[in-house]
């Protein structure tokens, strides 16, 4: 008897260590969704550029000019997504801005294999702003930031200590990424904790870091810009608590805009636009005079 109940044991954790092992490999791995719209058809003028991040990665992305605008945003996708997918709900805030959109690396047109959840993606945007700041149109234009989701995360990750960043909107992140792994598996009860447990031990052994390290809730309070923290009270997938946590560690300036619906319910109204519209307007022009 003892030795069944052994067996069965034995069992059960080598079924868990390989679902781990299954899981964990796609997770870092994303599908490469197709790019499905571009910014000319929208009506929208662009350019496409590619550039290089500092370890080595060559990143796709789109150039939308505004000859009104003396400020640009770099616009962040989510995951498993690419530029094209956020593209019609950053399309509101031209040709008050320009925009900026590129592909995370093993994302969409860019380079890599496996995402980082954050803990390399900030040497994209870092890329991405040496190379406004190397293009003659941009070179002295104010950097805003919107990011959504994991872009929203990645964005917080990159305004710690970075003042080229001027203002933030962060919609749908999570403040914890361990957590996030958790919830993840929230419909397996307590086992979410095992696989939590084993998950982040296989990101210490194939990323050779701690996702506690890509946790914006570590890093928002040292930000020096200006944020606007926009979350749903129904988000099924990143809880609303994550939003909370990441506004009271927040410095001031700091705005909380709560909004209902989906996790991918983003930038459907015209409140939730004019909200964001506005707020880079103070932080990029009014601020500036």
């Amino acid at each position: 008897m003892k030795r069944m109940f052994l067996k069965i044991v034995i069992d059960a954790a080598i079924i868990i260590f390989v679902l781990t092992i299954i899981i964990g490999y796609r997770a870092l791995r994303p599908p490469r969704m197709p790019i499905l719209l571009t910014p000319s058809d929208l009506g929208l003028p662009y350019e496409k550029v590619e550039f290089t991040t500092d370890d080595g990665k060559k990143l796709s992305g789109w150039f939308i000019p505004s000859r009104k605008a003396s400020a640009v945003i770099i616009c962040l996708h989510g995951y498993p997504a690419n530029k094209s997918d956020i593209l019609p709900f950053v399309e509101f805030l031209y040709p008050d801005f320009s925009l900026f959109l590129f592909d995370f690396r093993a994302h969409g047109e860019s380079e890599g294999k496996i995402t980082h959840f954050g803990l390399k993606e900030h040497l994209d945007i870092q890329a991405a702003i040496k190379y406004l700041g190397s293009n003659p149109e941009t070179q002295n234009a104010k950097i805003g930031i919107w990011g959504y989701s994991l872009g929203g995360a990645v964005g917080i990750i990159s305004a710690d200590g970075n003042k080229e960043i001027k203002a933030l909107v962060s919609d749908s992140a999570y403040a914890s990424f361990p957590e996030m792994i958790i919830h993840y598996y929230k419909n397996l009860g307590p086992l979410k904790y095992v696989l939590g447990f084993l998950s982040r031990g296989l990101g210490k052994i194939v990323l050779r870091a701690d996702f506690s390290a890509n946790s914006p809730e570590k890093r928002i309070s040292r930000i020096k810009c200006p944020v606007l923290i926009v979350h749903s009270q129904e988000d099924e997938f990143v809880p609303f608590e994550h939003a909370k946590r990441l506004f009271e560690k927040a410095p001031e300036p700091k705005e909380l805009f709560i909004v209902h619906g989906s996790h991918t319910g983003i930038a459907g109204t015209s409140e939730y636009q004019e909200k964001v519209l506005n707020f880079f307007k103070k932080y990029l022009y009014q601020e500036a005079k």
